[in-house]
């Protein structure tokens, strides 16, 4: 058995469109999966990723309150 995607020749530019859109989508949902399952499992052993934090400038005590996800 082979893995990945076979060689395909393609002869018509409208093919040749079609398929990299797929592909280009086919990445951008293995990208989105991966993300999700990475914030499932944060949140599952109650981690806080890096791109989560935020930090706020200011003295006043409505600036200083920061909800945590």
């Amino acid at each position: 058995m082979i893995h990945g995607q076979p060689n395909v020749k393609i002869c018509i530019a409208k093919q040749a469109k079609q398929i990299f859109q797929y592909k280009k989508i086919k990445i951008k949902l293995y990208k989105n999966n991966a993300a999700i399952l990475y914030n499932k499992t944060c949140r599952i052993k109650h981690l806080t990723p890096n791109y989560i934090n935020i930090r706020v400038n200011g003295n006043n005590t409505r600036s200083q309150k920061r909800i945590l996800i």
